[in-house]
């Protein structure tokens, strides 16, 4: 559950999800449902942008407070802008990449998907599974099915 008020327990959340993601998208049940995939997201590229817009802008904000473990703060301050710069950086790439799932989701949105054949194939397991039932069952005209 998110707490909008802990960046590093929801960056660890974040990871969480997106791990999840990754694992739930190696097969499509409905196709139809990617589009709603591509729109959340391309949501959730907008606000890690926003996010490393905002950690970049911390870092460029707190420069002064930085130092190196042996105190060196002409170093810390080095080492704070060039971390606000590669925050900068990322947040364009997100950027683009956000732009880019949005004109996929568009794309995605002029198809019409035609059946799965997983489907089909889930007909074929349950008529194998019935064929393996030890018990016959009886059609509606009194025949015994299911036994060879």
């Amino acid at each position: 559950m998110p707490t909008y008020e802990d960046p590093k327990r929801d960056a660890d959340e974040l990871a969480e999800t997106a791990r999840a993601l990754a694992y739930a998208t190696r097969f499509v049940d409905t196709p139809a449902d990617t589009y709603e995939v591509l729109g959340a997201l391309h949501l959730s590229f907008t606000r890690l942008q926003q996010g490393l817009v905002q950690l970049a802008a911390w870092h460029q904000s707190h420069r002064e407070d930085a130092a190196t473990d042996d105190g060196d703060r002409h170093t810390g301050n080095t080492h704070t802008t060039k971390a606000a710069a590669w925050l900068s950086a990322a947040a364009a790439a997100v950027g683009q990449a956000a732009d880019t799932v949005m004109a996929a989701q568009g794309e995605n949105g002029h198809i019409a998907w035609r059946p799965v054949r997983s489907t089909v194939l889930s007909e074929v397991l349950e008529e194998r599974a019935a064929a393996l039932d030890p018990v016959p069952s009886r059609s509606p005209h009194g025949v015994v099915r299911g036994v060879a």
